[in-house]
């Protein structure tokens, strides 16, 4: 009787992507601002760990913005909060408009497809230029929400990242395993959608795009305290703050 060929690596990873994002359609790309508190609904009234996790987090923030859990949710974390920042900062803008054109330049030069690669950084630099213009934060959450532009950006961030691995490989290659060099890796672990993030990608885009970012650490750690990390300091206190949940990014605001 003849048997089936066992599924590869590559056709689990496709089922699962799939498994994933059927799970998640209909869950707002990036939602609406609210209250931290309601994060405690997430958990047990008896969960000690997590409650008391909460109660440290409000002390330093009070709203966030939840992202939609399909893998995706700390680059579209880091492309709305950042967006949002631009939104009243016009030389940033401009400043990261020069810095995404030199990154595009050197992706070319890495051996990414220009046709498509081209079109993927058009339309984050279209989104720039928008807000340059003059766009609402209301028009921001709608363009976000919007599966074909945002997931456009959410591409161009992950090129920004992989490029950033594999310009640098001598010294990336000493935190990853499995991997004889970073474009491997990149192929693998960090340009596919819906592939969840960790340390490495947050420290590549965040160097690619000299953007300061911290993340706050909510997990079953030690401590009553919840921990967080600063990325890419030497370019200044953090623009966008996030909170991280076991394999899940979400979005947080400053109480003041």
């Amino acid at each position: 009787m003849a048997t089936s060929e066992p599924a590869s690596d590559i056709d689990i990873s496709d089922h699962l992507q799939s498994v994933r994002k059927e799970a998640t359609d209909g869950v707002s790309l990036v939602g609406e601002c609210e209250d931290v508190e309601q994060l405690r609904a997430d958990y047990s009234a008896d969960d000690q760990v997590y409650q008391g996790k909460i109660t440290s987090v409000v002390k330093d923030y009070k709203k966030m913005r939840r992202t939609r859990p399909d893998g995706n949710c700390f680059f579209r974390a880091f492309a709305f909060g950042y967006c949002e920042t631009l939104l009243t900062k016009a030389d940033e803008c401009a400043r990261v408009k020069v810095l995404v054109e030199e990154r595009k330049q050197q992706a070319f030069a890495l051996g990414f497809p220009e046709m498509t690669t081209e079109d993927f950084f058009d339309t984050f630099v279209s989104l720039l230029e928008t807000i340059e213009g003059g766009m609402s934060e209301r028009e921001l959450i709608e363009y976000i929400n919007n599966d074909s532009y945002s997931d456009y950006i959410v591409v161009t961030l992950r090129i920004l990242a992989s490029a950033e691995l594999q310009a640098n490989n001598d010294f990336f290659i000493n935190f990853v395993q499995g991997f004889s060099n970073m474009t491997e890796y990149c192929k693998k672990e960090v340009e596919p959608m819906y592939l969840e993030s960790d340390h490495l990608h947050i420290t590549a885009l965040t160097s690619s795009l000299k953007v300061p970012v911290r993340v706050v650490y909510m997990d079953r750690g030690e401590g009553g305290e919840v921990n967080w990390h600063d990325f890419q300091e030497d370019a200044g206190a953090p623009v966008i703050k996030l909170l991280y949940r076991p394999g899940h990014y979400d979005l947080l605001y400053d109480s003041a």
